[in-house]
């Protein structure tokens, strides 16, 4: 972001380390040198969307605009924006400052967008070294030269956050392989230390389509945006045998909170990642309260295009209740806006999301009110593992009436992949 640290961080390495993406490849200081030369079309003051659906385009834009004092960086999809903007180059936009008047660098990234209107997490960009190192150190266990690889699309702000700016700042070789193909990575497991970033599902999904186990002892696993059942836990650790699997709880606006290396168990999120500000707002006598959090890697304000930009006061609020357990552990407690009127009746699907969880043979669940064309509304249960129907329903029984799901689809591991969104949501 201008700083001269940043300017000149690639001191070793960069000749030879790089980035592989779509089936190329570019070395840091070819990346860099690219960003400086687009850097005459960006200034000051001004704010700017790279799209990193762009490909190596991606890291040479990121370059024009961090190499620049005083800019801000979006780092989303233009498209999904939903706002007037000026293409400079490929993979480089410009667009009305968000956050006027800040004479300090800003980063933005997009939320999964769960509501349907875009909101962007904002920060500051001059902590990014801060954030690099902070998740070499607590997330990455003192591998000190790991290749970073992910299958997400880098568009995720834990993609940004724990796979681009680690590589970026301490000069990584940097992987970006798509979802249904492995074998770049797993080429590289027996071999070299790797971290792969990616989504139960996903993680799954491969594992399934691998005609036999593939040696990842130097590799460890960090899967986030979703719940890692046993029996997922034991088809990866078959399929990428010696791997090492850990499970990620965090926000857009959070970034990462906690992580459990030891999953499966479906009682809690692993402990606060180490260095990490986690704590609970408004307890109550049972010990739950909000969960809040603060660090370099969480937002100072809230986004939507054509409003104005919230600030946070200094901390953030994730989207979620939680208490901790003797061990430190954080168990999830339910979403803060979790509730849902069903037939003038307040239920929450979170809790009976993980009452199926507690289901032998479920791997994933998700539960949602819907009407249907007749405006009767009902109780909707997608379920993924080995169960049927009727397990479901018997399962359920003991539920109140209003929380038992009346229309149930029960999904093959196997044919899986198919029913979670882009967000990895099911």
């Amino acid at each position: 972001m201008g700083r001269p640290a940043f300017r000149q961080f690639l001191t070793t390495g960069g000749a030879t380390r790089g980035v592989r993406c779509g089936g190329e490849f570019a070395t840091w200081d070819d990346l860099l040198a690219g960003g400086r030369a687009l850097a005459a079309h960006t200034g000051p003051g001004r704010a700017f969307v790279v799209d990193p659906t762009a490909g190596l385009s991606a890291f040479a834009a990121l370059f024009a605009v961090a190499t620049v004092p005083d800019t801000t960086l979006l780092w989303a999809e233009p498209t999904s924006l939903g706002m007037a903007r000026r293409e400079l180059a490929p993979g480089l936009s410009e667009i009305d400052p968000p956050v006027p008047g800040v004479d300090r660098p800003l980063w933005g990234v997009a939320t999964s967008g769960s509501s349907g209107t875009p909101k962007i997490a904002i920060g500051h960009a001059d902590l990014w070294e801060l954030v690099a190192l902070h998740y070499q150190f607590a997330v990455y266990g003192g591998v000190t030269d790991p290749v970073l690889a992910t299958c997400l699309p880098l568009q995720f702000s834990a993609a940004f956050f724990m796979t681009v700016l680690p590589s970026m700042f301490l000069c990584r070789d940097m992987v970006v392989f798509p979802p249904h193909d492995w074998s770049s990575v797993t080429a590289i497991g027996a071999s070299r230390d790797l971290v792969v970033l990616g989504v139960p599902a996903v993680a799954a999904a491969a594992c399934l389509g691998m005609p036999a186990p593939m040696d990842m002892r130097r590799a460890r696993l960090l899967l986030g945006g979703g719940h890692v059942s046993a029996d997922r836990l034991t088809l990866i650790r078959d399929r990428l045998t010696g791997a090492a699997v850990a499970n990620l709880y965090g926000t857009a606006e959070t970034g990462a909170i906690s992580i459990d290396d030891e999953p499966g168990h479906n009682e809690h999120v692993g402990r606060p990642i180490a260095g990490k500000a986690v704590w609970l707002r408004d307890v109550g006598p049972d010990g739950v309260g909000a969960i809040a959090t603060t660090g370099p890697d969480c937002c100072a304000w809230v986004w939507r295009p054509g409003e104005t930009a919230r600030a946070n006061g200094g901390h953030v609020a994730s989207t979620d209740y939680g208490r901790f357990d003797a061990a430190g552990n954080l168990s999830l407690a339910g979403r803060l806006d979790g509730a849902e009127k069903l037939r003038g009746v307040l239920v929450h699907p979170r809790d009976i999301e993980r009452h199926l969880l507690r289901l032998p043979g479920v791997t994933d669940a998700r539960v949602l009110v819907r009407q249907a064309a007749g405006g009767l509304e009902h109780l909707v249960a997608r379920v993924v593992g080995q169960v049927t129907d009727a397990e479901v329903r018997a399962h359920c029984a003991g539920l109140a009436e209003i929380e038992r799901p009346t229309r149930i689809e029960c999904i093959p591991e196997a044919q899986a992949l198919a029913a979670y969104s882009a967000n990895g949501k099911l």
